[in-house]
C-alpha cells in the first residue's frame, strides 16, 4: 500500500510539473504604462480593444490604475493580433501583441481650458514589430498636423484677393499627399521585414498605388502565410480590384435591396427608366449632414422630370438614422443598408458621403 501510495504521489508530482511547465511554455507580453493625468471621474475609462474578424475593435477587458497611476497586465499571445489601448475616449493608440513587452504612456485628460480635438502623438516602448507603427503613427500624426496648418492658411487665402495666394494653397494639398505616401513608402522599404509593415501599406491609396500594393502583398502573404490579418488583407485587395471592374462607368450598377423608413424592401433595380443618384451617408458623418441639404435642393428641383435620389444609410443604429432623416427633412427613398460592409465592398469606397450616379438604364 505505501508503494501504491508512493506510485500516485510520484505520477500526481509529474502531472503537476507537466502543467507548471505547459504554462510557462505559453506564449504571453506584459504591457504597461503610466497616465500622467488620471480621470477622478472616471467617465468613459481605460480600455483595451481587440481587432475581431470583422476586422472591427471590440471590447477585450477594462483596465484599472493602481494609485499612482500605473497600470500594468499580461496578454496571452499564442495567436498574435492588434489592439488598442483607448485612455478616456481622449487618446488612443494601436499596437501589435506577439512577443514583446510594451510600455505605453498617456497623457491622459485634457487639462486645458480651451480644448482642441488633436490629441498628442502616444508613442510604443518595446520591440522593432511595435517600432513599425510607432513610424506609421508618426507620419500619420505629422500628416494630420499638416492639414491643420495648410487648413487655416487656406482659410486665411479665401479671406484675400490674392488669386495667386489661394493657387498656392491648392497646391500645397498635393504636395502634402504626396511627402505623405513617400514617408510611407520609405517606412515599408525599411520593416518590409516585419508583419506589422502592413499597417503602413493600408495608409495608401490602393488606387492610386495598386501595382506596388499588390507586389508588396504578396510578398508579405509568401512570407508569412500563417497571418490571417496579412491573408484577409490580400484577399481583401483583390476583391476591391475585382470589384472596380464592375462599377466602371458604362456598367449596370450591383443591384442591392433594403428597408425603407416604413419597412418596405427597396431594390435599386426597380428605378430604371429614371436617372438615380445613389448617396451613401450616415447620421454621424458631419461632411453628409452638411451636404445633404444640397442633395435635397437638386431632388425637389428635378424629381418630376425623372431624377430619383436614393439614400443609402450605413448607420449601425436605425434609432439614429431616423432621427436624422427628420431633423434634416430628407425626401426621396430613404434606405438603411443592413449590410454595410458588403455594399461598401460592391461600391468600392470606405468613406461617405459617397455618391454615384446613374443614367435611365441603371449604368454608372
Amino acid at each position: 500500500m505505501k508503494k501504491l501510495v508512493g506510485v500516485a504521489l510520484i505520477f500526481f508530482s509529474l502531472i503537476a510539473c507537466q502543467e507548471s511547465i505547459k504554462d510557462s511554455e505559453l506564449s504571453k507580453i506584459r504591457v504597461n504604462g503610466h497616465i500622467e493625468f488620471a480621470d477622478s471621474q472616471d467617465r468613459f475609462g481605460i480600455t483595451l480593444n481587440k481587432r475581431n474578424e470583422d476586422n472591427e475593435f471590440e471590447l477585450f477587458k477594462k483596465i484599472e490604475l493602481d494609485s499612482l497611476n500605473n497600470y500594468s497586465f499580461e496578454m496571452l499571445t499564442e495567436n498574435p493580433g492588434y489592439y488598442t489601448l483607448d485612455v478616456y475616449k481622449q487618446q488612443r493608440v494601436e499596437f501589435y501583441a506577439d512577443d514583446e513587452d510594451l510600455t505605453i504612456n498617456f497623457r491622459g485628460i485634457d487639462t486645458a481650458k480651451v480644448k482642441i480635438k488633436n490629441p498628442p502623438h502616444v508613442h510604443i516602448n518595446g520591440g522593432e514589430k511595435n517600432n513599425v507603427l510607432n513610424a506609421v503613427h508618426w507620419s500619420s500624426y505629422q500628416n494630420y498636423q499638416y492639414m491643420i496648418a495648410v487648413g487655416r492658411q487656406q482659410y486665411r487665402a479665401s479671406l484675400s484677393d490674392s488669386e495667386e495666394w489661394k493657387s498656392d494653397v491648392l497646391n500645397e494639398w498635393d504636395v502634402m499627399s504626396e511627402y505623405h505616401e513617400r514617408d510611407i513608402k520609405n517606412i515599408i522599404k525599411m520593416y518590409s521585414k516585419y508583419p506589422t509593415v502592413i499597417k503602413a501599406l493600408e495608409r495608401l491609396s490602393w488606387k492610386s498605388h495598386k501595382d506596388f500594393m499588390v507586389e508588396q502583398y504578396d510578398l508579405l502573404a509568401a512570407k508569412f502565410p500563417n497571418d490571417s490579418y496579412i491573408q484577409n488583407a490580400k484577399s481583401d485587395l483583390l476583391e476591391k480590384i475585382e470589384n472596380v471592374s464592375k462599377t466602371s462607368i458604362g456598367t449596370v450598377a450591383p443591384d442591392f435591396t433594403f428597408p425603407d423608413l416604413d419597412g418596405n424592401l427597396i431594390s435599386l433595380s426597380s428605378f430604371k427608366g429614371k436617372y438615380v443618384l445613389i448617396d451613401f451617408w450616415a447620421s454621424w458623418c458631419g461632411p453628409c449632414r452638411i451636404e445633404s441639404p444640397n442633395v435635397q435642393k437638386q431632388y425637389r428641383l428635378y424629381r418630376d422630370k425623372g431624377f430619383e435620389v436614393v439614400s443609402v444609410s450605413i448607420d449601425k443604429k436605425e434609432k439614429e438614422w431616423r432621427k436624422a432623416v427628420k431633423e434634416d427633412n430628407l425626401e426621396g427613398t430613404l434606405l438603411i443598408a443592413k449590410d454595410s460592409k458588403k455594399i461598401m465592398k460592391d461600391y468600392v469606397f470606405s468613406g461617405i458621403p459617397y455618391m454615384v450616379l446613374l443614367d435611365k438604364e441603371g449604368k454608372l
